[in-house]
């Protein structure tokens, strides 16, 4: 299903094929979401596989039940929740799937998108409760609010992501004058 040219770069190749499929038959395939996976934290898929390969039985299994549970979720929130309590994502992890399968109302919880916003840096380490939907949610927002107007939430998410990395390069390159 992907080619070498897909998996050098998933965002723009993968993650749109797979929205859609997921959108119109409820699966997955196991290679693009182990690629969510590896997008969102290469050091990290191996130790997700295992896991999920354990709950599971296999890792296709998983992937496939993953899919069944997130499709029968009618609103945003339990499939957050799912990813969360059901699945054992940490929210990062939980919201980038959920911002490849449904990019208009998942954004990616990251680090540096919170630097650059300055906010939101305890919502990474909440337990799963309404409260912490409504940090999320306010999150959102505030990532919608802090980009330019007229960008998809993915874009604001990049836009914040990439404003982040260039303060630091150039914080970076200031220190050697």
């Amino acid at each position: 299903m992907f080619d070498p040219i897909t998996c050098y770069n998933p965002e723009m190749l993968a993650f749109p094929m797979l929205a859609q499929q997921f959108a119109e038959t409820g699966t997955l395939d196991p290679l693009g979401f182990y690629l969510i996976l590896d997008w969102k934290a290469s050091r990290a898929r191996t130790r997700h596989r295992s896991r999920l390969a354990v709950i599971g039985g296999n890792f296709s299994a998983a992937v496939s039940m993953i899919a069944a549970d997130l499709h029968a979720a009618t609103e945003p929130e339990q499939k957050l929740g799912l990813l969360l309590t059901r699945w054992g994502f940490r929210l990062p992890t939980a919201t980038a799937i959920l911002a490849v399968l449904c990019p208009n109302t998942f954004t990616v919880y990251d680090i540096r998108v919170c630097n650059a916003l300055n906010d939101f840096h305890e919502l990474r380490d909440m337990k799963w409760s309404p409260r912490a939907w409504q940090e999320y949610q306010r999150f959102v927002i505030a990532v919608r609010n802090a980009s330019p107007q007229g960008l998809s939430l993915r874009d604001c998410d990049r836009w914040l992501w990439g404003e982040n990395k260039r303060e630091t390069l150039l914080k970076e390159l200031a220190e050697v004058g």
